[in-house]
C-alpha cells in the first residue's frame, strides 16, 4: 500500500471516529513501517483471545463466539483479535474509539444497550423464515432506533423475496434427487413404524443376536428394529441414537460405544450426497469421490462382519474389537467434513482444511496416510487449474475455486483492444481464501506467472513454457515448489526479452522523458514560440486540431525530428487545474485537501494553464506506460512547462527593460526597484526549474537507469518506474498541496508582475504616476519576498521532520547569499496579520484567485 493511500485511510479514520487531530502524517509513517509487523500472529493469538476475553462483558460469550468463528476456518481471525488486543491495551487508543463512537451513537439516536437486542433480531431474521408482517416490524424498529428514514434495503428485500444470497454455478440438481428419499444411503424418515415389544422380555443370548442384527443395520444407514434415529438438528451434526432401555445394562453399554461409528457413517454420507453436485465445485466433488472409495472399505467390513454374524460367530465384545479402529478413521473423516460443511468451504479453502489436518497428523501412521490420500484426491482439479495457469497463463475455473481470477468478462479475442488502464494491478488478483495453505508462501510468484504467460501469449501463441511437469499434491512442497520456480523464471525471462528487445521499453521511456520532462530544450522554445498566441486564449476558445498542427511543426523542425517515437505524441487540454488533477491522481480526498478543491468542476482556465501533451501507447509497452503513469508524467509537464513560460515572460520583460538606457537619470531611478525585483523574481524561477530539472528529474533518471540495468522481471520495471516518478513527484513539491500553492502563488506574483511592467513601458511624467508605481512595486516586493519566506521556512520545517537532501537544497538555491535570512525580522513583520489586509489586497490577489495553476 503506497505512502498517499496510508494517508488517506488515516484520514478517514479520524474524521470517521470524529478525531480532531493533525498527526495523520506520524500515523501514516507508523503504519508504514509496521505493514509486515503482524504477519505471523500464530504465537500471539492465544495471548489476543486472553486479553480480549478478560476486557469483555461477557468472557463465556465472546470465548464461544471465537472458537466458533476458529471452528468455521475463518481466514484472519488470529490477525483480527492481535490487532483488537493491541487496540484494547492501548488506554489513549481505546478511549478516544470508545468516546467517539458513544458520541456518534448519541448523534444517531441510539445507545450501546440497545444495538446486541437489533443484532440478535437480525441474527433470528437470517435463520428463520419471518412473516411479512414481522419483517415490516423488524425494519420499523430498526429506523426507529436509528432515527433515520431509509427506503429498506437490498439485503431486507432479498430476505422478503426469499432469496438465497449464493449464487450456484453449473448445471441445476435434478428435482427427483431430492424427492426420492430411498435413492440416499443414509437414514429414511419412516412415518409408520412398526410397534415392538420390549427386547428385555427375552433372553439375554437372544437379546444380544438381535442387537447386533439393528447394529449392523445402523452401520449401513438402516434404522434397526430397537434402535432408533432422531435426525440431527444441523446438516453437518450426527444423528442421535436411542436403544431400548429394557435392554441389560452391559449390553446396551457395549451398543453405545459402537453406535459414534454409525454417526460417522451417516455424517460421511450426508457430505458425499451433498458435495457432489455442481455448485460446490470439482474440489469437493473430487474429495466425496475419495471418501466414497474409503466407505466402500467400511461397507466391505460391516458385510464380513455380517457373514459371520450368520454363522454365530459374532458377539457385541468382537465387533467392538473389530470396528475399534476403523472407527479412529472415521472419526476423523467426519470432524473433517464436519469443518468443511460449517464453513462452508470449496476449492483452496478445503484444501486448507485439508493440509492442516494431514500437518496435524505428523506420527500418527495410518491416519496420515489416510489424510495424505484424501488431500491428494481432492487436490487433482486444483493442481490441473494451476498447472494451466503455470504453463499457459489461462484459468480454466467454472466454480470460482481457483486462487486467481480474472475480473475481465470478454473473451481472448478481445483482450488486446479492451485492456484496462490497471490491467496489471486489477485484471488478475489473488482470492486470499481460496489460496490453500501449502501454495501460500508461493501464491505471489503464481501470480505473477501467470500474469507474465497471459501477456507474451498475447503477442506471441506459439510461446509454450518448456519441461511441464505434472503438478501432485504433496506434504512436503519440495516438490512442485521447484515446478513453479522454473516457470516463472522462463515466464519473467521471455517477458522481459518482449518487452526491452522487441518492443524497446527503454528507447519508449526514452521518448517520453525529451517530451515530458523536457529533455529536448529547442523543442520546447519551438514549442512555446509557436503556440504562444493559441494558449493565451481561453481553454474553451483554443482549436485542437492547430494546436496539433503547430505541434507536429515544432518536432519536424527541432532535434525532435530525429526520434523514432516522435509521432506517438500529442497535445492534451486539461479543463482541471494542476492542484486538482494531482489531487486526484493521488486519491488523496481526506477532509484536509478538500480546501484545496476549486469551488466549480471547471474554471476558467487559459490554454496555457490547461496545456498538456499526451502520449499514444501500444500494448504490451501499455503495462509500463498506462494512463496513471502518463498522468503523473503531465502533472510534472504541465508545472515545468508553466515556470517556462514565466521564465520567458520575465526574460521579455528584462529586453523591453533595455529602453530604460534611453530615460533622463530621475526616471531611471523610479525603476531601480522595478530591475532588481525583476532579477529576483528571473533568479527564482531560473533555480527552481534547474532543481526540478536537474537535482530532480535527472539524479532519479540516473538511479532508474542503473536499476534497469540490473532488473530481472517485469515487477521490478514496474516498481523502479514507479519509484522514479514518485521521487519525481515528490521532490518536485507535486505531493505536497502546502508548498504547490505557494509556488503557484509565487509564479502568478511574477506574471502578474510582468504583465505590470509590460503595460508600462513609458517613463513616469509626473510624481503622481511615479509615486503610483513605485507603491505597486511595492506591493510586489513584499508579497514576493514574503511568499518566498514562507516557502523556505516550511521546506525547513518539512526537512527536520524528514530529512530530505534534494528538498533542502531548494533553500540553498534560493538564498545562495543569505539575503532572505539577513531580512528575517523585517519578513516577519511584513507577513503578521496587521499586514494580512495589505498583503491580500495588491494586484496579484484577484488574479490568483482566477487563474492559479
Amino acid at each position: 500500500m503506497s505512502e498517499f493511500k496510508i494517508h488517506h485511510h488515516v484520514s478517514e479514520l479520524f474524521s470517521i471516529l470524529g478525531i480532531q487531530s493533525d498527526a495523520a502524517e506520524k500515523y501514516t509513517e507508523t503504519l508504514g513501517q509496521s505493514v509486515q509487523r503482524y504477519m505471523n500472529t500464530q504465537v500471539s493469538a492465544s495471548s489476543a483471545v486472553r486479553i480480549l476475553s478478560e476486557n469483555a462483558p461477557d468472557p463465556q460469550a465472546f470465548l464461544s463466539k471465537y472458537d466458533e468463528l476458529k471452528s468455521r476456518n475463518i481466514r484472519d481471525l488470529d490477525p483480527l483479535v492481535v490487532f483488537l488486543s493491541g487496540l484494547v491495551e492501548d488506554e489513549t487508543v481505546r478511549k478516544a474509539v470508545e468516546g467517539s463512537s458513544k458520541l456518534r451513537l448519541q448523534e444517531d439516536g441510539m445507545t450501546l444497550m440497545t444495538i446486541p437486542s437489533i443484532v440478535s433480531d437480525i441474527e433470528h431474521a437470517v435463520e428463520t423464515k419471518l412473516s411479512r408482517d414481522q419483517l415490516n416490524e423488524l425494519r420499523d424498529r430498526l429506523l426507529r432506533e436509528s432515527q433515520v428514514t431509509h427506503a429498506p434495503s437490498e439485503a431486507l428485500q432479498s430476505v422478503e423475496r426469499g432469496e438465497r444470497r449464493t449464487v450456484r454455478l453449473g448445471p441445476p440438481t435434478p428435482s427427483w434427487l431430492t424427492s426420492r428419499p430411498y435413492l440416499s444411503l443414509d437414514f429414511v424418515n419412516l412415518e409408520h413404524r412398526q410397534e415392538l415389544g420390549a427386547l428385555g422380555d427375552i433372553a439375554s443370548t437372544s437379546q444380544e443376536h438381535q442387537l447386533i442384527e439393528d447394529v449392523l443395520s445402523v452401520m449401513m444407514g438402516i434404522e434397526g428394529m430397537y434402535i432408533t434415529v432422531q435426525p440431527p438438528t444441523k446438516h453437518y451434526d450426527p444423528p442421535e441414537f436411542t436403544v431400548d432401555p429394557s435392554v441389560e445394562p452391559s449390553l446396551s453399554t457395549l451398543v453405545s460405544r459402537i453406535l459414534p461409528l454409525c454417526g460417522y457413517y451417516s455424517q460421511l454420507i450426508r457430505f458425499v450426497e451433498n458435495k457432489s453436485c455442481y455448485h460446490h465445485g470439482l474440489v469437493n466433488q473430487a474429495l466425496s469421490a475419495a471418501i466414497t472409495n474409503l466407505i466402500k472399505d467400511y461397507m466391505l467390513l460391516v458385510t464380513q462382519l455380517e457373514e459371520q454374524h450368520q454363522h454365530w460367530a459374532l458377539t457385541l465384545h468382537k465387533l467392538y474389537f473389530y470396528v475399534e479402529k476403523t472407527m479412529s478413521v472415521m472419526d476423523m473423516l467426519a470432524c473433517v467434513t464436519k469443518v468443511i460443511n460449517k464453513s462452508e468451504a470449496h476449492g483452496g479453502a478445503v484444501l486448507s482444511i485439508l493440509h492442516d489436518r494431514t500437518v496435524s497428523l505428523t506420527g500418527c501412521g495410518q491416519l496420515q496416510d489416510v489424510m495424505v490420500f484424501l488431500t491428494q484426491s481432492a487436490a487433482v482439479p486444483y493442481m490441473n487449474m494451476l498447472a494451466k495457469w503455470l504453463y499457459r497463463g489461462i484459468i480454466n475455473d467454472p466454480y470460482n475455486e481457483f486462487m486467481v481470477i480474472d475480473r475481465e468478462s470478454g473473451g481472448e479475442e478481445n483482450e488486446e483492444e479492451d485492456l484496462a488502464d490497471d490491467y496489471w494491478e486489477k485484471r488478475y488478483t489473488t482470492i486470499p481464501q481460496n489460496i490453500p495453505t501449502f501454495l501460500q508462501v508461493h501464491a505471489n510468484v503464481i501470480l505473477r506467472t501467470g500474469k507474465y504467460l497471459n501477456v507474451i501469449r498475447q503477442s506471441d501463441h506459439s510461446v509454450v513454457c518448456p519441461d511441464q511437469e505434472e503438478l501432485v499434491y504433496s506434504v512436503r512442497d519440495r516438490s512442485y515448489a521447484e515446478v513453479i520456480e522454473r516457470t516463472y523464471n522462463f515466464a519473467s525471462k521471455r517477458l522481459l526479452e518482449l518487452l526491452m528487445k522487441e518492443k524497446d521499453l527503454m528507447g519508449r521511456l526514452r521518448s517520453v522523458k525529451h517530451y515530458f520532462l523536457l529533455d529536448q530544450g529547442d523543442f520546447v522554445v519551438q514549442l512555446m514560440s509557436l503556440c504562444e498566441d493559441e494558449l493565451s486564449k481561453n481553454i474553451d476558445d483554443v482549436v485542437p486540431t492547430r494546436l496539433e498542427s503547430l505541434l507536429e511543426l515544432a518536432l519536424r523542425t527541432s532535434a525532435a525530428n530525429s526520434d523514432l517515437y516522435k509521432d506517438d505524441i500529442e497535445c492534451d487540454l486539461q479543463p482541471i487545474t494542476l492542484m486538482n488533477q494531482m489531487l486526484r491522481i493521488l486519491s488523496i480526498e481526506t477532509e484536509a485537501e478538500r480546501d484545496y478543491y476549486p469551488q466549480e468542476e471547471r474554471l476558467q482556465l487559459t490554454g496555457l494553464q490547461g496545456f498538456s501533451l499526451g502520449y499514444r501507447v501500444t500494448w504490451p509497452v501499455s503495462l509500463v506506460l498506462d494512463r496513471k503513469t502518463i498522468a503523473c508524467y503531465q502533472m510534472i509537464f504541465r508545472h515545468l512547462f508553466y515556470c517556462k513560460h514565466v521564465e520567458k515572460l520575465l526574460c521579455r520583460v528584462w529586453v523591453s527593460n533595455k529602453v530604460a538606457k534611453s530615460f533622463p537619470l530621475s526616471a531611471s531611478r523610479t525603476y531601480t526597484a522595478a530591475f532588481a525585483l525583476r532579477q529576483r523574481m528571473l533568479n527564482f524561477i531560473q533555480n527552481i526549474e534547474y532543481y526540478m530539472m536537474f537535482e530532480v528529474i535527472e539524479r532519479n533518471w540516473q538511479t532508474f537507469i542503473n536499476k534497469m540495468q540490473k532488473v530481472e522481471n517485469v515487477d521490478e520495471v514496474l516498481a523502479f518506474h514507479n519509484d522514479f516518478l514518485n521521487g519525481c513527484l515528490k521532490d518536485c513539491m507535486l505531493t505536497s498541496p502546502e508548498l504547490l500553492r505557494m509556488i503557484s502563488k509565487l509564479t502568478s506574483i511574477c506574471v502578474s508582475f510582468a504583465n505590470f511592467i509590460e503595460e508600462s513601458p513609458e517613463p513616469a511624467t509626473t510624481h503622481e504616476d511615479s509615486q503610483s508605481f513605485e507603491q505597486t512595486i511595492s506591493r510586489f516586493e513584499l508579497q514576493f519576498s514574503g511568499m518566498i519566506y514562507t516557502l523556505m521556512e516550511r521546506i525547513s520545517e518539512m526537512g527536520r521532520d524528514n530529512y530530505n537532501d534534494a528538498l533542502v537544497n531548494v533553500i540553498y538555491r534560493l538564498d545562495f547569499n543569505m539575503y532572505y535570512a539577513k531580512k528575517h525580522e523585517h519578513l516577519r513583520m511584513a507577513t503578521s496579520p496587521e499586514t494580512s489586509l495589505d498583503y491580500n489586497s495588491g494586484p496579484v490577489s484577484a488574479e490568483y484567485d482566477s487563474q492559479h495553476i
